[in-house]
């Protein structure tokens, strides 16, 4: 298999190392769950049995420790994965964004989109644009609303690819807040 292909299991963390950190953080991760390089420079997959509990476990890590998390840039939860070619990207985007709309009604949302691979195939902003349409226009068959706002946002829908596979997740603002880990650029 290509990059981030190589395990059988869905990866349901993504995780970004400091620069020139990739190893130290798989060493460190390995003791929460299973992890292994991606492909990409300094990012890592894994899966963990209970997603609550390892970002518990770093954030008490965090807290205890701050110097052991230094090689950890990034942490984001993931719910579910699927794969993809370029010509497929945006139907099989549309269609795992597509769960979680009926979330999102009377809220203030927004989708991000970080691409690994494809360069200049896939646009990570154009993506996010007509994701952010689609949820609208959905939420507006169903009778209700919501609006597009990142800084203000209660929801965010996040969708990280590496190579042929995305994986795709919500987190909430509260989320955010418990666990300072998760940063979304």
């Amino acid at each position: 298999m290509g990059k981030a292909g190589g395990c059988a299991r869905e990866w349901n963390i993504l995780a970004t190392a400091q620069r020139r950190q990739e190893r130290y953080l798989l060493w460190l991760l390995k003791k929460l769950g299973e992890f292994r390089h991606s492909g990409y420079r300094d990012v890592v997959l894994g899966h963990v049995g209970d997603v609550r509990g390892f970002l518990d476990a770093l954030e008490d890590m965090r807290l205890k420790s701050p110097g052991k998390l230094r090689p950890l840039g990034q942490v984001v939860p993931i719910e579910g994965n699927f794969q993809f070619d370029v010509t497929d990207f945006a139907e099989k985007a549309e269609e795992a964004v597509s769960r979680y709309v009926d979330q999102l009604a009377d809220c203030r949302f927004f989708v991000r989109v970080v691409r690994r691979g494809h360069k200049g195939e896939i646009s990570s902003q154009d993506t996010e644009k007509k994701l952010d349409g689609f949820i609208m226009e959905s939420l507006g068959k169903e009778g209700e609303k919501a609006v597009v706002d990142i800084e203000g946002f209660e929801k965010m829908i996040v969708l990280e690819t590496a190579g042929n596979v995305a994986g795709i997740g919500l987190i909430t603002r509260r989320m955010k807040e418990r666990y300072p880990l998760i940063k979304i650029r």
